[in-house]
């Protein structure tokens, strides 16, 4: 419910947008990957419940660094990317560690404490605010929303809140029927 609220937002009812310029396929494919692998990276928390946060963060994030200079070692030598000149990474270095200490660590440490007290599941639902964020501010700063628009980000605040309700209605102990007796 949640995801096809977000669709209606990001379409603006016109689903069939999605499938009409071939050549947005494979940005699609890879927002759509992502948005995956983000999701299987949150439920994966939930694997090591007696992990805190920050060990999760940590290790993960290790991994991460590790693999992105692996691929990158791999790409340089097979002559697929072409490897940068020392005044090119000197240049980056700043937008680097900016995105591999605040975004990466700090922001995801931040995410892994959130899910840790509000669930994966809970927390997964959440991504889906993103599109709708940006869709509010849009509309604050003088993009008028169409009604489509305005029905999906209904249709998350919904799935949001009843997966609450559900959650909360799950996690609730159930009392026992007690038998009456009559004497």
């Amino acid at each position: 419910m949640s995801f096809f609220g977000v669709m209606t937002v990001i379409t603006k009812g016109h689903y069939s947008n999605l499938f009409d310029f071939p050549s947005s396929y494979s940005a699609n494919g890879l927002i759509i990957l992502g948005a995956l692998c983000w999701v299987i990276y949150t439920v994966g928390a939930s694997f090591f419940p007696t992990w805190s946060p920050l060990k999760y963060t940590a290790l993960t994030t290790y991994l991460g660094v590790i693999s992105i200079v692996v691929l990158n070692g791999i790409l340089y030598a097979c002559g697929i990317v072409p490897v940068p000149a020392i005044s090119e990474f000197v240049f980056v270095i700043p937008h680097v560690f900016y995105t591999a200490f605040i975004a990466g660590f700090i922001g995801i440490l931040c995410w892994n404490i959130g899910n840790k007290i509000l669930t994966p599941l809970n927390g997964v639902l959440f991504m889906d605010i993103v599109p709708i964020t940006a869709f509010s501010i849009s509309a604050m700063t003088g993009i008028k929303p169409s009604a489509p628009e305005i029905a999906g980000a209904c249709i998350t605040g919904s799935a949001l809140i009843l997966n609450n309700l559900y959650l909360r209605y799950r996690s609730t102990p159930k009392k026992a029927a007690i038998p009456i007796r009559d004497n």
